[in-house]
């Protein structure tokens, strides 16, 4: 069985998981969304997936849910005015930008006839690492290298890529944890989980 785990960003981890062959073979990357604005960076997603799934098919992909909701944060800025500085919040771009590029990868998955589903952050890495694991500092993409890099995973040369393409492993092992699944790909998931085989059309 063929997985694909998706780390979605503006630098997007993928691991492509054949569960027949041993960790050492999997094929993990890290891709970058290119363009001056969102659209252009989800479309830049959008025709990567799409070019891939014309090579390689996986049975099923499992994309890390992006938040539901946009987060504040407070910023220390000088107001000339006051003459001192003050607490403004500030929203980070990106929060905006995570949905949109999940919704390319799902909409990418749905053309080419792959069912696909989202799993929750803190869901993938409690089966990933196990109920209770707390990385030091509170990075967890440090423990997603060390994992892979025991299981005998080759990842990106690059630090950023791979630390994505490390995240995307573990996305990949907890692909049966997806909580969200379109309605028009139930029957495909329980097929997989049930371990029919490849059900991509």
């Amino acid at each position: 069985m063929l997985i694909l785990g998706l780390d979605i960003a503006t630098s997007t981890g993928a691991c492509w998981m054949d569960t027949a062959l041993p960790p050492s073979l999997w094929r993990c990357l890290a891709v970058g969304a290119e363009g001056e604005f969102a659209e252009a960076k989800t479309g830049d997603l959008a025709i990567y997936l799409n070019e891939e799934f014309f090579r390689t098919r996986p049975d099923f992909v499992a994309i890390e849910m992006p938040r539901r909701d946009v987060a504040a944060y407070p910023k220390q800025v000088f107001d000339p005015k006051l003459g001192r500085m003050k607490t403004i919040y500030t929203v980070n771009a990106d929060q905006l930008l995570l949905p949109a590029l999940a919704a390319s990868a799902s909409a990418a998955c749905d053309l080419a006839g792959i069912p696909w589903g989202m799993v929750h952050q803190k869901t993938w890495r409690a089966a990933y690492y196990g109920k209770g694991f707390k990385p030091s500092g509170d990075d967890w993409k440090a423990p997603a290298v060390e994992r892979a890099e025991l299981q005998g995973i080759r990842l990106p040369r690059e630090k950023k890529a791979q630390r994505d393409a490390a995240e995307a492993v573990g996305i990949a092992s907890a692909w049966m944890k997806c909580s969200q699944i379109p309605e028009r790909h139930h029957e495909a998931f329980k097929q997989l989980r049930l371990g029919s085989g490849r059900v991509a059309a």
